[in-house]
This record gives C-alpha cells, structure tokens and sequence, in this order.
C-alpha cells in the first residue's frame, strides 16, 4: 500500500482545485486537474453508459482507481526513461494478454495500463526478460492439462436411433456429427469407436432404442507440443511478475493525498470490500 498525506477530499472541484496534489510519483506531483481531464475523456468515451455517476461513491472510486492508473503510468515512464526502451519496441497487447482471462490475472490496473499504453508494454518486456519456467514444471503442466493440449480421437458419424431393429433408417439424409469418447456408452460407444470408416454399425441397442451409425471418417487423436505449454505457463508467470514489480514500485515511490487512497484500502470511506 502507498502513503498517504493530508490532502482534499476527493470528488473536490472548484477555483484552484487543478492545482491541488492528489498524490506524489517519486516527488512529482499529480495534481486533481490530471483526474479531472482523464475522468471526463472516459465520460466522452464509448464506455461512458457503464461508469458510475459522478459524485457517488462509486464515482469517487472511480477517481480513486484513475489516480492508481496516472500513477502507474509516471512509473512506467520512469522505467521506460531508466532502461532505455521506447514505444516502438511494444509488443501487441495479444502477444501478453492472449484473452480477457489473461488480463483479469493482472488486476485492474496493470490490465488498463498495458491495454492503453504501448510503452507499458515495452516495459514489461524489460523487465520480465528474466522470467523463466522450469522443464519439469512444462511437463506436469501438459500432462494435467490433456484437454488443453490435446484434441481426443473424433469419429464422423450419420447416426440414428430408431423404435424397432427392422426399420430402414435414412441415414444419408442424416447430418454429419462429431463423436468423441463418452459422449456414448456401452455397446454402441464400443461398436463405433470398433469399425473402420465406410463402416455401418448397428442396429445396436441401449435404452434410448436401436442405433445404427454409418462411420464416414476418423480423426487421430492429437497433441499440442511442450513448447505451447511452456509459452502459456511462462506468459503467466511473466503477468504475475509485472503486477509485482508495479505494486513494489508503487510501495515504494508513490504518496496519495488523504481522500485519494487505493479504492481497496479499508481505511477510506467508499471502500466496499469489508470483512
């Protein structure tokens, strides 16, 4: 958690309010007017319908989590200035954060913050270069994960299920349908995943009726390679080491005015987060 100093109120307006700090970045100060201007361009954004009206507590949160964000964008700067990196060095947001799972990993902040700025992303690059994930770790990952990093054998099939072993089923006109392992069972599974394509199987009963089956073609099991669970697990572990490095930094160099604490500090009155 960042400092705290005696400060305006937040959700404060008025004459001289843009000259009013609302916290220090290493010194630096980020005055309301900062809030102000970036409050009132996601206000005029295509997200506006979803924010929170002004001067609720909600809306005060909101300030609250804008100041977070200005903040963690001077310490990128920062970062950025300090290591040598630019924004044309940025990767694609995809290239860190494949979907929005990805990205709820990374906490709101830093998710905002990559999403908006390519030289956060160059930052993150930096310093994360040194992540790494152990082979035995790439291992037990596949192999926990088969479903992931492995498509099962897949049988085509034109199926269907008839009241009486003597009717003539129309199976041409029947659609093409996927079948794995366990989405049949007993005899008709067996029967199926038994015949060669070209194949038709059946009239073979459960208690759904009798099932005749025509096999138009097998798919093999595949699997994915080592090397995309090593890029998953090393992505991960590479988002969890930027969150951490912004949160030590924050620790470290930014002071928020009283009334502009993290919107999930328990000591400020909006927080909504008790236990």
């Amino acid at each position: 958690m960042s400092g705290r100093l005696a400060g305006p109120e937040v959700g404060t307006r008025g004459a001289g309010a843009g000259d009013s700090p609302v916290a220090w970045v290493d010194g630096e100060p980020v005055d309301v007017g900062t809030v102000d201007e970036r409050e009132r361009e996601l206000r005029a954004g295509p997200g506006r319908a979803a924010l929170p009206r002004v001067d609720t507590s909600e809306g005060r949160q909101l300030r609250r989590w804008l100041v977070q964000l200005i903040a963690a964008e001077r310490l990128v700067r920062r970062e950025a200035a300090r290591l040598g990196v630019t924004a044309q060095t940025a990767p694609e947001l995809a290239a860190l954060a494949a979907d929005s799972a990805a990205l709820l990993e990374l906490g709101s902040v830093p998710a905002a913050l990559l999403a908006r700025d390519p030289l956060a992303r160059a930052v993150f690059v930096a310093v994360t270069a040194g992540v790494r994930v152990e082979e035995a770790e790439v291992a037990r990952y596949h192999a926990d994960n088969p479903e992931r990093f492995g498509r099962p054998e897949c049988r085509l099939v034109r199926h269907a299920v008839l009241t009486g072993p003597d009717l003539e089923p129309a199976l041409a006109a029947r659609p093409v349908r996927t079948l794995r392992r366990g989405e049949l069972t007993g005899p008709v599974e067996d029967a199926v995943f038994g015949a060669a394509p070209g194949a038709v199987v059946g009239p073979v009963r459960d208690p759904l009726g009798w099932h005749v089956l025509r096999l138009e073609a097998v798919r093999p099991a595949t699997a994915r390679p080592l090397a995309d669970a090593e890029a998953e697990l090393l992505a991960a572990r590479r988002r969890r080491s930027f969150t951490a490095w912004l949160d030590g930094r924050t620790a470290e160099q930014v002071v928020l005015a009283e009334g502009y604490e993290h919107p999930g500090d328990p000591a400020q009155p909006d927080n909504t987060h008790r236990h």
